[in-house]
Formats: structure tokens, C-alpha cells, sequence
């Protein structure tokens, strides 16, 4: 009886697998060829939705995990093609493949199976925990750069790969399947992956306890914020007009309000200029990157007023990226306010930890120090002819020098060694000054911390201290000498 129900398995898989893989070397499919470009301004339209899009997939727990989804059944497809090529006897005589009959395979597998799903339910419970913890103490806007953290999504694809492949080969492995029919390689394979997991979940426990220190967190922004300086261009040895270009509508402009309400994520300054010089217009966007916009509100202006058709309008509209959140695609700003937040969360009462918003402080000269060597790209788009066609809101180093300051200097003027620790960050900035815009700025900076540390000191010591580094920092800023190249008025 036992011969006769074993006969049914002669073939076996490693028939089956070749005879389902006959004849599959076929020629691949000739290629679609691609239309002609569809011009500059679509590719960039296109490049601005690509980073949107990018952006919003680094930040999101489940792609990396989805990908090793699909990497599971690659890997069980490449196992049980490599069974196929070991003769039984070989596979039997390795020491390191599993040489044992079908029921104990099953057992193996399923019995990681078990296993792996039990870590996996507490790598999501710590994972959560970890999101809880980090929304309360450093705010909910930073739970985006633990989510973005490659190391985590990761660890949780690896535990989603190997409990999918272990599914994938406990449903070929039968409890009665003899010992050369066990797929040995494929189940060796499964204990590996398993071998694997224990080893990430360790590395896990790791990196997840050292993401919850302050200055982990804060360097991880930093470096964030980094990246996104590093796609501006450098500061070009040429004057440029201080005074931002105006635009001279052609009679009284039509506005063309918003059929989207959210953040602005980016706006194709450059196909609106070819939108403009092509139909003959001059466009004002009222809105920039980061700010809300809201249905109905005023998104341009646009003159001539008859140029305004219905086909003008979806393109004006196109143009204008509008998403539930913002990203650092065309805003400096975004990441500097995640910085700011911190030292925010730390100087407020509850908390009550101002050696965190120094550190904070100390990036922030460091990534300001990197920004006053870049060039922020004025929105003004001039056509062929040398018109000016489109002006936008620009953003300025004045605006991202408030960004960066001012709440903390309105929150931290009751803590002296905060007051110190910003007027010695504008002391070290000063020796990184390249245009008269950014001396000004950190100027004022300079005037407006003094004043609120002074205003808020009681102890003579402390005010002396306050103002001695302000003389200091304000002797800096006077004595520095400005590069050939800056900002002139215009002739």
C-alpha cells in the first residue's frame, strides 16, 4: 500500500519543475519604441512629480518591505531551480544541505515559520513603541524621519521575506515526500533566512535604541537637510541686482484662483515661461513651495486678461504642484522647521532640556554656515527676447535666517546660555559671509537676540556676559571682508 502511494510521487518535483521550464528560453519581446520628446518644460514637469513622488516613498515603511515581498518568490523560484541541477546523491552527501525525509523538513518550516512571525509581531510592537516615544518627545512632524530610516524598513522587510518564502516552501514540502524528493536546498535556504532574522532583530534592538538619544536625531536632520543644500549651485563670481525683478502687467491682470487646497510642493517655473512666451503673457505666481493654498484662493496673475482661456488655465494650474504635505523639493525651509521643532519641544516647560537646543543650534550654523555659500535661485524666467515673463515669490536668506532663529530666540530669551549659545553662532557665521544680503541679516539677528536676552536677564553677570558677546559678534561681522563677486544695486 505504502509502495503503490509513493509510486504516485516517482516523478517527483524535479520532473515536474524541468517539465514546467521546457522550452521557456524564448526570444524576448522586441521593444516599444518611445514618441519623440514631448519638450523641455514636460521633462521638467515630469522631474518635479518624480521627486514628490521619491520623497514620498523614502519616507514610507511599506516599499522597502513590498520589494522583499517580491524578493521571496524570486528566491524560492531560484532555490528549487538549483535543487533541480544537485543529483539526489549529492544533495544527500553535503553536510551543510538538510538531508532529512519530507516530514522532517515540514516540521523545520513550519516551525520557523511560528517563530519568525512571533519576532516579527514584536519588531512592530517595538517599532510602534518607538513612534509613540519619538511623537511625544520630540513632536509629531519627526515621526517622517524615523519612517525614512533605511535600517528600519530593512529590518522589517528581511522578517516579511523570509516569512513569505518560508509560506511559499511549506506548501511544496508534503509530510509522506520521501528523502531524494525533498526540496534540500530550498529548506536550507529557509533556515539561513531564519539565522538571518535572529541576527537583524539584535541589529534592530541596536539602532532603534540609539535613534531615541537626542543628538541621533538631530544629526540625522542635519544631515537630511545637507543633502537638499548640496542640490543648490554654488555662488557664481558675477554681480547680481539686490532689488527683486518687477513685473509690468499689460493692463489690469486676471487672477486665476486655485482648483487644489493643500501645500505647495513645487512650481515649474520654467514651463510657465514657456507658457507665457508662447501665448504672449506675463504671469505673477502668488503662491511659493511650503506655503498652504486653499480652493479658491489666489494661485496667479496673468495679463493680458483675454489670454486667460480654458486650456491656459488647466496648464497654470499643472504647473503648481499641490499635496497634502510639504516636501523639500523647492523648500529650504521645510527641513530647517523640523530642526526648529526640536529645540522648540526642548525648551518647552515640559521638558525643560535647553542642552538639547544647543545642540541644535550648533547644525544649524553648520547647515546655514553651507547655505551662505550657495545661490538661491531667483523665480524671475525671462524668454528668448530677454522679457520678463514670470515672477514668482522668492525665498531670500533674510527669510530662511527668521526661519531658523526666531522661534527659538522668542522661546529660549529666558535662558541665558541659549541667548549665548545663538549670539556665538552668529559669531562663527560671520566668517562664512559671501553677499551684503546675508551680513544684514545675521545684523539684525544679532540686535534682536541681544535685546530679548537682555530684556529677560536678571543677574548682572548674565547681561554682561550677553553683551559682551554681542560686541564681539557685531566686531565680526563689520570686519569681515566680502569676495569680489555679491550683490549690487542695480544700474
Amino acid at each position: 500500500m505504502n509502495r503503490n502511494k509513493l509510486s504516485r510521487h516517482r516523478v517527483g518535483w524535479r520532473a515536474r519543475y524541468r517539465a514546467q521550464n521546457r522550452g521557456a528560453r524564448q526570444p524576448l519581446p522586441s521593444l516599444i519604441k518611445q514618441g519623440p520628446s514631448q519638450g523641455d518644460g514636460l521633462r521638467r514637469s515630469l522631474r518635479y512629480r518624480r521627486g514628490i513622488l521619491f520623497e514620498v516613498l523614502r519616507t514610507s515603511i511599506w516599499p522597502v518591505p513590498a520589494v522583499m515581498l517580491v524578493l521571496a518568490v524570486i528566491l524560492r523560484e531560484v532555490a528549487f531551480w538549483a535543487d533541480s541541477l544537485i543529483h539526489n546523491d549529492v544533495a544527500l552527501s553535503l553536510w551543510w544541505l538538510h538531508s532529512g525525509s519530507g516530514d522532517d523538513a515540514r516540521n523545520l518550516v513550519s516551525t520557523l515559520v511560528g517563530a519568525l512571525i512571533t519576532m516579527a509581531s514584536v519588531m512592530f510592537s517595538i517599532t510602534m513603541v518607538v513612534l509613540s516615544l519619538a511623537a511625544a518627545q520630540f513632536g509629531s512632524r519627526l515621526v517622517r524621519t524615523y519612517m525614512a530610516d533605511f535600517k528600519t524598513q530593512l529590518s522589517l522587510g528581511i522578517f516579511v521575506m523570509t516569512i513569505v518564502y518560508c509560506l511559499l516552501v511549506l506548501r511544496t514540502v508534503y509530510k509522506d515526500l520521501p528523502a531524494e524528493e525533498v526540496p534540500h536546498v530550498a529548506v536550507t535556504l529557509s533556515l539561513l533566512l531564519g539565522l538571518l532574522c535572529v541576527l537583524t532583530l539584535l541589529l534592530f534592538m541596536h539602532a532603534i535604541a540609539r535613534s531615541m538619544v537626542a543628538d541621533d536625531v538631530i544629526r540625522r536632520v542635519a544631515a537630511e537637510l545637507e543633502q537638499e543644500l548640496n542640490r543648490l549651485p554654488p555662488l557664481k563670481h558675477r554681480p547680481r541686482p539686490r532689488s527683486p525683478a518687477k513685473l509690468a502687467h499689460e493692463g489690469a491682470p486676471r487672477i486665476l484662483r486655485s482648483v487644489n487646497e493643500g501645500y505647495v510642493q513645487a512650481v515649474d517655473y520654467g514651463r510657465l515661461c514657456e507658457l507665457a512666451s508662447d501665448g504672449g503673457m506675463k504671469i505673477r505666481v502668488l503662491v511659493k513651495a511650503g506655503g498652504f493654498m486653499c480652493r479658491e484662493g489666489w494661485l496667479a496673475e496673468v495679463s493680458p486678461a483675454s489670454a486667460l482661456d480654458a486650456e491656459v488655465e488647466e496648464a497654470i494650474q499643472s504647473a503648481v504642484e499641490i499635496g497634502a504635505r510639504r516636501t523639500p523639493t523647492q523648500d529650504i525651509e521645510f527641513l530647517i522647521r523640523y530642526l526648529v521643532d526640536v529645540a522648540l519641544r526642548a525648551l518647552s516647560p515640559g521638558i525643560n532640556d535647553p542642552r538639547t537646543a544647543t545642540v541644535v543650534i550648533d547644525h544649524l550654523r553648520g547647515s546655514l554656515s553651507h547655505l551662505m555659500r550657495k545661490e538661491i535661485k531667483p523665480t524671475a524666467r525671462f524668454d528668448s527676447q530677454h522679457t520678463l515673463r514670470v515672477v514668482g515669490q522668492d525665498t531670500s536668506y533674510h527669510a530662511v535666517f527668521d526661519e531658523a532663529f526666531n522661534q527659538i530666540r522668542q522661546s529660549g530669551a529666558v535662558h541665558p546660555a541659549i541667548v549665548l549659545h545663538l549670539l556665538e553662532a552668529i559669531h562663527r557665521l560671520a566668517e562664512h559671509i559671501q553677499l551684503p544680503e546675508q551680513r544684514a541679516a545675521l545684523t539684525e539677528h544679532l540686535w534682536l537676540i541681544s535685546d530679548a536676552g537682555l530684556g529677560k536677564a536678571d543677574a548682572e553677570r548674565d547681561r554682561a556676559d550677553i553683551i559682551r558677546k554681542r560686541d564681539e559678534a557685531l566686531g565680526r561681522l563689520e570686519a569681515i571682508e566680502l569676495p569680489a563677486f555679491g550683490l549690487t544695486e542695480p544700474a
